[in-house]
């Protein structure tokens, strides 16, 4: 095996394995350690982009998931709404922990969008797959929205997506917001084929931007045993850190600065995201 060794351990990355569960796409790295790792992408992003990031956890069990109507399962359609995105959680986790010995540790790491679910999943642990000998569930969020914030003057991307998807229909919402979050620039270098990929998570986006608006009650603290880690990048953006501050204030934890990244930390400091991860994954030796 060769590739960027992993963070603190030196060891290199497990060889990467494709799957299809229930109609989901996912990829797999699978490490020798006793701790299984899955990472819930974001609105308009896919399991790829935690690609760097995995490649910097050779010894943990790490997989990443497309979720229902991106990328790899764009066929299955866009979440009804947040629970059954919940349920594509559980339902992953319980694959990926389905053969693991007794006493494995589930860490669940959401980006952005990811972070809500993992969050709120996490809220309901007891739903969540666990054997009899295994330690609690781990959460991580970086940069959750938080549905009981109300956009202030200025509308937030998301927002004007929405008004975009009401007016012009979710594919012309999803270029919207891609070129919202990632620039014009970055849109103009896609190719056509990159293109007509993204346009077509148009109603995911849509679903997944309902799901987080203002109106829906935050889910319940998660409480002990479960813990909680949440996490932003230092150069974000004034409301995503708010948005990360507000849930470290809702649940009563602490929220930790990635230096020198923005909301796109897993792409852009793949190896600070990674030391991010290898804390929940082995507290003792964080």
């Amino acid at each position: 095996m060769s590739g960027t060794p992993s963070v603190r351990t030196g060891v290199p990355p497990a060889a990467r394995s494709d799957h299809m569960v229930d109609g989901l796409a996912l990829m797999r790295r699978r490490g020798d350690a006793d701790t299984t790792v899955v990472l819930v992408h974001g609105a308009m992003d896919r399991a790829a982009s935690f690609g760097r990031v995995m490649r910097r956890l050779g010894d943990l069990d790490v997989v990443a998931y497309d979720r229902r109507g991106y990328a790899g399962s764009v066929a299955a359609g866009a979440a009804r709404d947040l629970d059954q995105g919940i349920a594509d959680l559980r339902n992953i986790c319980g694959w990926a922990l389905g053969d693991a010995d007794s006493g494995q540790r589930l860490v669940l790491v959401g980006h952005s969008f990811g972070g809500l679910l993992t969050i709120t999943a996490g809220a309901a642990t007891d739903d969540l797959p666990r054997g009899a000998g295994d330690p609690p569930p781990v959460i991580g969020a970086f940069e959750a929205p938080v549905p009981w914030i109300a956009a202030g003057d200025d509308p937030r991307p998301g927002d004007a997506a929405l008004d975009v998807a009401d007016r012009d229909g979710p594919a012309a919402a999803a270029e919207f917001f891609y070129r919202a979050m990632v620039g014009d620039a970055v849109w103009s270098r896609l190719s056509d084929r990159s293109r007509r990929d993204r346009l077509a998570e148009g109603p995911a986006l849509v679903a997944d931007l309902l799901a987080s608006r203002s109106g829906h009650a935050p889910p319940p603290p998660v409480g002990n045993p479960v813990p909680v880690h949440l996490a932003r990048g230092e150069r974000s953006s004034t409301e995503m850190r708010a948005h990360a501050a507000a849930w470290a204030d809702h649940l009563g934890v602490q929220v930790v600065d990635i230096p020198g990244a923005g909301h796109g930390a897993h792409l852009s400091h793949p190896e600070a995201f990674a030391a991010w991860v290898r804390s929940m994954a082995n507290p003792a030796g964080a």
